[in-house]
C-alpha cells in the first residue's frame, strides 16, 4: 500500500504545477505595419474556423 501511495503521489507532484503556455508562432517579414495586422488577424480568423469559434 505505502509503494502504490508513494508511486502515484510522486506521479501526481511531477506532473501537477504552473503549465506555461508558449504562444510562439513563425516571424511576419511584413513591409509594413498594415500588412503585418493584415497577416496577424487573417491567421487568427484561420486558427478560430479550425478550432470551431
Amino acid at each position: 500500500m505505502a509503494t502504490l501511495g508513494i508511486t502515484i503521489g510522486g506521479a501526481v507532484l511531477a506532473t501537477g504545477g504552473k503549465k506555461i503556455e508558449d504562444p510562439t508562432s513563425p516571424p511576419i517579414n511584413a513591409k509594413s505595419k498594415d500588412e503585418e495586422s493584415f497577416v496577424k488577424d487573417y491567421v487568427k480568423k484561420a486558427a478560430d474556423k479550425v478550432q470551431g469559434k
